[in-house]
């Protein structure tokens, strides 16, 4: 009888162990399925662009990482937006836990921006915002504000010439949402008796812009050009080096958008006249609001970047800490 007892005894504790054991690995399991899980955001993202764009992508990349999300990084090229959307919506489908969408254009997107929110995925959109009637199906916009940098393109004109002037618009490609918004500032605060004789788009290209601002000056040399104003630096570097080759170095204007070193260096050197940062440094920011988000709290809708305005003595301060 002491004999069945102690066995009964062995097999029940052997039995207990094996439960407790049970109990040990389901705990840690689900422990790895809560909320110290890395988290995955799905970068919908420009692609190779000019210097802003590579500056803020590598900054966006990089401050996400350090915030410890895992972030899938992927570009279109081109500005080719059905690439962009099909981007998205495999991020929706692969159930990522936000997405990141810096677009190419401003319209399209509701479809996309709806299946996200179905999907109980939030959207947030840096740098270029979109168009959407629902509010809702975006969480948050962060970047700087493009009819803030045109308007101060439109006062610097006005400021020197007071008395009215004749100029070239040098433009982004069509469509896109950062193009309309420069021009909407541009035309807020430009005075009356300036006279734009033609706008043309560059398509960001430094030698498009050569080309275009070469035929434009030939085109009005009887009109006598003042002033450029380039939508980005490096069209507007472009312009410069037409400006230099047809002898009027110093006797035109050219005012670009973005800040990049290269710009800089040329408004220091006398090839510009004012630069306009379009900051594009705001990937702490960003990743510490997809966070706050994540984590159940209330974030602004818009967050506006701040950028500066750069004269040659400005740029001299900065020129060598330049990160881009």
């Amino acid at each position: 009888m002491n004999t069945v007892l102690k066995k009964a005894l062995t097999i029940a504790t052997a039995s207990a162990a094996v439960l407790a054991m049970g109990a040990c690995g389901s705990s840690g399991s689900s422990s790895s399925k809560g909320g110290d899980k890395q988290k995955t955001i799905g970068f919908v993202a420009v692609g190779p662009e000019g210097g802003f764009r590579t500056a803020n992508e590598n900054d966006l990349k990089k401050a996400f990482k350090n915030a410890g999300f895992n972030m899938i990084y992927s570009p279109t090229q081109n500005n080719d937006q059905q690439k962009q959307i099909q981007a998205f919506n495999k991020f929706v489908n692969d159930e990522v836990d936000a997405i990141v969408l810096s677009s190419t254009e401003d319209s399209g997107w509701d479809e996309s921006l709806k299946k996200a929110k179905e999907a109980e995925i939030p959207v947030f959109l840096v740098d270029r915002n979109v168009q959407t009637k629902d509010e809702s199906l975006v969480a948050s916009h962060i970047g700087p504000s493009n009819e803030w940098a045109g308007q101060q393109a439109a006062e610097f004109v006005n400021k020197n010439f007071p008395d009215g002037a004749n100029g070239l618009i040098l433009e982004g490609p069509a469509g896109l949402s950062v193009v309309k918004d420069r021009q909407k500032g541009w035309d807020s605060k430009i005075g009356g008796n300036i006279k734009v004789l033609e706008s043309q788009s560059a398509n960001w290209s430094t030698d498009e812009a050569k080309t275009v601002t070469a035929g434009l000056l030939d085109k009005y040399k009887s009109q006598n050009v003042q002033f450029i104003f380039s939508q980005n630096d490096e069209m507007g570097l472009g312009a410069a080096q037409a400006v230099d080759a047809a002898g009027l170095k110093g006797k035109v204007k050219i005012i670009t958008i973005d800040g990049t070193k290269p710009a800089l260096k040329a408004l220091i050197d006398g090839d510009l006249s004012l630069v306009i940062e379009y900051n594009p440094l705001f990937g702490e920011t960003t990743a510490k609001t997809v966070k706050d988000y994540l984590d159940g709290k209330k974030v602004k809708k818009n967050i506006v970047i701040d950028s500066k305005v750069f004269t040659a003595d400005e740029a001299k301060k900065v020129i060598d800490s330049r990160a881009y």
